[in-house]
């Protein structure tokens, strides 16, 4: 962002983050958006994401694609923070359908690396399902090459070496209690697949995932 950017967004009311034309809203769960593109995300409904086999059945909020792409990649790539209610709102939607489920079910946030969540300032995936739910941070993710370029092959090989279980994964495992697994996209699976396995060595049981997104 230049100088003028960030000149503007101090003295005047945002752009929205979505269209990035029309003003954003002052407030509310969809703030940060114009009222056009709050409508076209609250018209969405939660969809069976159906990536390859192994990983868990995963339900997103909606495609990755018009309004909903672009305010997750400005939340994700600009710090767009204002937005976490409204894609929380559209999170909480997709765990609609796979919550009844699956009683008693904690959530597991996909966690970023570290240099990831030191560029973007905060985690967007924890910040995004707040409030949904008991949050339980069971996975580490250590540094990973980018998954652009990568074949599925590799991309499955780079999430294994990447996420490893934290130490409530083992009290989690005792409890007894199922995880949800909450990431922000679907392409492959690879990750859903990579984080599942690891909590299932852990002896949690992963019988779903929701995500904002399915590519």
């Amino acid at each position: 962002m230049n100088l003028i950017e960030d000149a503007r967004d101090l003295f005047l009311p945002a752009a929205c983050a979505s269209c990035r034309s029309a003003r954003a809203a002052g407030g509310g769960v969809w703030r940060g958006l114009c009222p056009d593109c709050a409508a076209e995300l609250r018209a969405l409904r939660p969809r069976l994401a159906a990536p390859p086999h192994a990983a868990p059945p995963t339900v997103a909020a909606g495609p990755y694609a018009g309004a909903l792409a672009e305010a997750l990649n400005e939340y994700k790539e600009r710090a767009r923070r204002e937005l976490a209610p409204a894609l929380g709102a559209l999170l909480a939607g997709a765990l609609a359908v796979v919550a009844p489920e699956v009683p008693g079910a904690v959530l597991v946030p996909v966690p970023p690396t570290a240099a990831a969540r030191r560029a973007r300032g905060f985690d967007h995936v924890a910040a995004a399902c707040a409030g949904l739910g008991e949050l339980h941070p069971c996975l580490r993710a250590h540094p990973r090459p980018d998954s652009v370029g990568l074949t599925p092959a590799q991309r499955e090989a780079a999430a294994r070496r990447s996420l490893r279980t934290t130490r409530r994964a083992r009290a989690l495992a005792a409890s007894g209690r199922p995880a949800i697994l909450v990431d922000d996209v679907v392409t492959t699976g690879a990750t859903l697949r990579a984080a599942a396995l690891a909590l299932r060595r852990a002896g949690v049981e992963v019988p779903a995932a929701v995500v904002l997104a399915a590519v």
